[in-house]
C-alpha cells in the first residue's frame, strides 16, 4: 500500500470493524451470554440511578441487595463506557454493544498507530490491527465486557508510553497515567496480567533510552513516571479499595488452586491456531477441556502465513526484533499460564505471586498471546512487497488451500457441513486471481483486508461466539414481567416494596429484573456476600437450579418470608398452588410474606457466632420474635445494653427507600425493636433523628435497631467508605 495519511488508514480500519460487526451495530443481534445477562443490567442500573439523581452504590434489586459500587465487574468507574451510556436516558442493549465495540475500535486504532511507530508498513499495521480486534479470543470472548475494556486500552497505554519516552514531559506522563488508570479500573485477571507485562516493558524501554538522555530529561522521566502512577492510582484506587473490601467478605476471598486448575486450557487448544473447528467449537460436539470460547485461538489463514513468511526479515529490523523478543517471551508465558494445571508453572505462580489466588480462569492470558501474534503479523506483513506478484501468488494460493480445508472442517458430531464457510476460500481464490493481474498495490492491500474480514466473518465472528437475540428487549416486553411490575408498583404508599424470586426461568430472569425495577432475591454474578450464600444459597449459575440451604429449602421458606418475597415466578405448570398470573410459559404465585419492616416485641440473643437451628428458624414468628445472631463479641456486648432498654412495641407510621437509604417513621410508648429486611452488610449505618446508633445482626442476615420511645425517623444509609473501614477493622464480623 502506498503511503497514505493515518486518517485514511483509520477509515479503512473502521470499514473493516463495521463489516466484522455489522449485525451487532445494526441492532439485529446483541452480544451473548454474560454481556447481556450480567454486565448490561449492572451498567443499566448505574446509568438509570445517576440520571434520576440517585447514587448507584447499592443495588436493591438483585440478591436481596448488593454492593454494586464494589463489584469489580460493574464498570461504574469505566470512564468512556459510562460516558457513552449516560448519553441516553434509557440505553438499550444495542447502545451497550456500541459502547463495547467502540472500545475495540479504539484499541485497534491505537494498535495500528503503535505498529507504525515500530516501522510497520501501512498494510502491516492495518492487518495487525484487525487481528488485534477480532483474532482468537478477542472474538470468541467478546461477551466478557470488563475484560474487553482492559484489553482495548492496552495498546492505548503502550502508545502513550512510547510517546512519553520519545519526548518526556509531565503532560505526557499524565496521559500515560490516564491510559493505565482506564485499565486499572477494571480489576479483572487480564488487568493483573497486563500489569505484569507493562511494568517490565516500561523498564526495558527506559533502560534502552537512559544513556541517551540528558540529566534533565532523566529527572523528567522519573517525575513523569511518578506522575503517571499517581494519576492511574487516583483513577483506580476507589474501585480497588471497594472491591478489596467486598472480596474479603465474599464467597471467594481466596480461590483454592483446584478452582483454577480445573479451568485449565489443554494443549489441544493450540490446534485452533491452524484449524478453527479443531475442537468442534464452531460446528459439532465440542471436545475441548473448558468453555469453547476460551480455547479459540484462530487468527486467520492469511495473517498466519504473513507472519511466517515475513518473520525473518522483521527480525533484521532492530526495533521489530526487540519487540518480537519481548512479546515472544510474553506469548510463551501466556501459553504456559493458560495451560494451568497441565504444567507446574501455574501452581508455582499461585504460591509465589500475590493476587493470583483471586482468579480462576487461566485462559485470560490468551489475550496477551493474541497481542503478540497481532504484532508479529504486522511486522511480517510489512516485509512482503505488494508489487511482488510471484510472492503473493504463492501466499494467496496457500491461503486458498488453507481456507478450503478450514471450510471442509466445518462439520462435526451431529452437524453437517456449514456451507456458508465456503465463502472464505472462494474470496481467497478471487483475491489470488486479482493479485495475478493487478499492478495497483493500494487496491491489492484493500483486497487483502477484505479477505481477512471474510475469513473472520466465516469463522471467528460467524455468530457462534459473538451474537444472540436481544433477551433484554424480550424481558421488557414479557407479559409476566409486565404483570408483576404492575403489581409491585401498586404497593401502598408508605410501605417498602415486596420482593420476587424467579425459579427455573434461567438467566433471563436473574439480573434482567433491573430493567423492570423488580426487587428480587435472585441474581447472577460470581461475587456474593458470604453470609447470603450461607443462609440463602449461591445463585451463581445463570441457568442453574435454585440454590437450597437448611434455612431456605424452597421458595416458601421462612427465610423468603422474612425477606419479603411475596411473589414466586416460575415455569408454567410448576405448581398446583393458586396463581395470580399464568400464560403458556410462566406462572406467578403470590405467597404470604412478612412486611419489609417489622416491630417484634420479643427478643432472644444467641452467643457471638452462634446460629439457630434450621428447625427453630423455620418455626419462629419473626413478626413477634427477634433472634439476635451477633456479628462478633463487640456486637454482642452492645446488644446486651440495648436489650435491657428495648422492651416495648413500636408502631410504623410510614417507610420509604431509595438505592442507598431507607427512612422509617415510628412511634412508641417505650423503646422497641425495629427490624428491616435489608442485609446486615458492612457499610450500612443506622441513625435515629440524624444521630448514629448501633444496629445489630438479626435473624441471621438482616438488621435491627433499638428505637427510643416517642416519634422518630429511623434511617438506614449505605456508605461505601464505611464498608471499607469496617471490613479492614473487623473482617471476621462480616464473614
Amino acid at each position: 500500500m502506498p503511503s497514505r495519511s493515518f486518517a485514511r488508514l483509520v477509515g479503512v480500519l473502521v470499514f473493516a470493524w463495521a463489516a466484522l460487526n455489522l449485525p451487532l451495530l445494526l441492532g439485529l443481534r446483541v452480544l451473548p451470554g454474560d454481556a447481556m445477562n450480567e454486565f448490561y443490567p449492572m451498567v443499566y442500573f448505574n446509568v438509570h440511578s445517576l440520571r434520576t439523581g440517585l447514587a448507584p452504590w447499592w443495588n436493591p434489586l438483585i440478591f436481596g441487595g448488593y454492593p454494586q459500587i464494589a463489584d469489580p465487574q460493574a464498570m461504574l468507574f469505566s470512564p468512556l463506557l459510562m460516558a457513552w451510556m449516560l448519553l441516553r436516558a434509557d440505553p438499550g442493549m444495542t447502545w451497550f454493544v456500541w459502547a463495547t465495540l467502540l472500545h475495540v475500535l479504539m484499541g485497534g486504532i491505537a494498535f495500528m498507530a503503535l505498529m507504525r511507530r515500530f516501522k510497520a508498513t501501512d498494510v502491516g499495521a492495518l492487518l495487525g490491527a484487525i487481528v488485534f480486534m477480532a483474532g482468537g479470543v478477542a472474538a470468541s470472548r467478546i461477551q466478557y465486557v470488563p475484560i474487553v475494556l482492559a484489553y482495548s486500552f492496552l495498546p492505548v497505554a503502550l502508545l502513550a508510553l512510547r510517546w512519553f519516552f520519545d519526548g518526556p514531559t509531565p503532560g505526557r506522563g499524565i496521559i500515560v497515567g490516564l491510559a493505565a488508570g482506564a485499565i486499572l479500573v477494571e480489576p479483572v485477571q487480564l488487568t493483573y496480567l497486563i500489569g505484569l507485562m507493562l511494568v517490565p516493558y516500561a523498564v526495558c524501554v527506559a533502560m534502552g533510552r537512559w544513556s541517551s538522555l540528558t540529566p534533565r530529561l532523566r529527572w523528567t522521566v522519573v517525575g513523569g513516571g511518578a506522575l503517571a502512577g499517581i494519576v492511574a492510582l487516583a483513577m483506580a484506587l476507589p474501585q480497588l479499595l471497594l472491591s478489596y473490601a467486598f472480596v474479603t467478605v465474599s464467597n471467594r476471598p481466596v480461590l483454592p488452586l483446584e478452582a483454577a486448575t480445573s479451568m485449565s486450557v489443554d494443549w489441544r487448544a493450540l490446534l485452533t491456531l491452524f484449524h478453527p473447528n479443531a475442537l468442534q467449537s464452531l460446528r459439532g460436539k465440542y471436545t475441548g477441556a473448558v468453555d469453547p470460547i476460551e480455547t479459540f485461538l484462530y487468527i486467520g489463514a492469511l495473517p498466519s502465513l504473513l507472519l511466517i513468511v515475513g518473520l525473518k526479515k522483521a527480525w533484521a529490523v532492530p526495533v521489530q526484533r526487540r519487540h518480537l523478543m519481548f512479546l515472544g517471551v510474553a506469548a510463551v508465558a501466556a501459553i504456559l499460564y493458560m495451560l494451568g494445571g497441565h504444567t507446574p508453572v501455574y501452581g508455582w505462580l499461585y504460591h509465589v505471586l500475590p493476587g493470583i489466588k483471586q482468579f480462576r480462569r487461566p485462559s485470560d492470558s490468551a489475550y496477551l498471546l493474541i497481542v503478540a501474534l497481532a504484532t508479529a503479523v504486522a511486522f511480517g506483513a510489512s516485509h512482503i512487497d505488494l508489487s511482488d506478484r510471484r510472492r503473493w501468488t504463492g501466499i494467496l494460493a496457500a491461503t486458498t488451500a488453507w481456507l478450503l480445508l478450514a471450510s471442509a472442517g466445518m462439520r462435526g458430531t451431529g452437524e453437517g457441513w456449514q456451507a456458508a464457510s465456503i465463502v472464505a476460500p472462494i474470496t481467497a481464490a478471487a483475491v489470488l486471481w486479482y493479485a495475478r493481474r493487478s499492478r495497483d498495490a493500494g487496491r491489492l492491500a484493500l483486497a487483502l483486508v477484505l479477505l481477512v474480514v471474510v475469513d473472520y466473518r466465516c469463522f471467528n465472528l460467524n455468530g457462534e461466539f459473538n451474537q444472540r437475540g436481544d433477551s433484554g428487549k424480550k424481558f421488557r416486553e414479557n407479559p409476566a414481567a409486565t404483570f408483576i411490575a404492575s403489581r409491585i408498583r401498586d404497593t401502598p404508599q408508605g410501605q417498602l416494596l415486596p420482593r420476587i424470586e424467579a425459579v427455573g426461568l434461567g438467566s433471563g430472569w436473574k439480573n434482567l429484573v433491573v430493567l423492570r425495577n423488580l426487587p428480587a432475591v435472585n441474581g447472577y454474578g460470581p461475587l456474593r456476600w458470604v453470609l447470603f450464600d450461607r443462609w440463602y444459597g449461591p445463585y451463581s449459575d445463570g441457568d442453574g437450579p435454585r440454590p437450597t440451604t437448611p434455612y431456605n429449602a424452597d421458595p416458601s421458606s421462612a427465610l423468603n418470608r422474612l425477606l419479603g418475597v411475596a411473589y414466586i415466578v416460575q415455569p408454567a405448570g410448576s405448581s398446583s398452588a393458586a396463581r395470580i398470573y399464568a400464560d403458556d410459559k410462566t406462572e406467578i404465585i403470590q405467597q404470604t410474606a412478612l412486611p419489609r419492616v417489622l416491630t417484634p416485641s420479643k427478643a432472644v440473643a444467641l452467643l457471638a457466632g452462634a446460629v439457630p437451628s434450621a428447625v427453630d428458624f423455620a418455626s419462629t414468628d419473626f413478626a413477634s420474635t427477634l433472634i439476635f445472631t451477633p456479628r462478633d463479641q463487640a456486637d454482642a456486648d452492645l446488644l446486651t445494653h440495648d436489650m435491657s432498654a428495648c422492651t416495648g412495641k413500636l408502631q410504623v407510621q410510614s417507610s420509604q427507600s431509595t438505592n442507598v437509604q431507607t427512612d422509617i417513621k415510628t412511634s412508641g410508648a417505650a423503646s422497641g425493636w425495629l427490624v428491616v429486611s435489608e442485609e446486615d452488610f458492612p457499610g450500612w449505618v443506622a441513625r435515629v433523628d440524624g444521630q448514629e446508633v448501633p444496629h445489630h445482626r438479626a435473624d441471621g442476615i438482616v438488621s435491627a435497631v433499638c428505637v427510643p420511645a416517642g416519634d422518630h425517623t429511623v434511617s438506614f444509609t449505605y456508605q461505601p467508605w464505611r464498608m471499607v473501614s469496617e471490613v479492614i477493622s473487623r473482617p471476621s464480623a462480616w464473614q
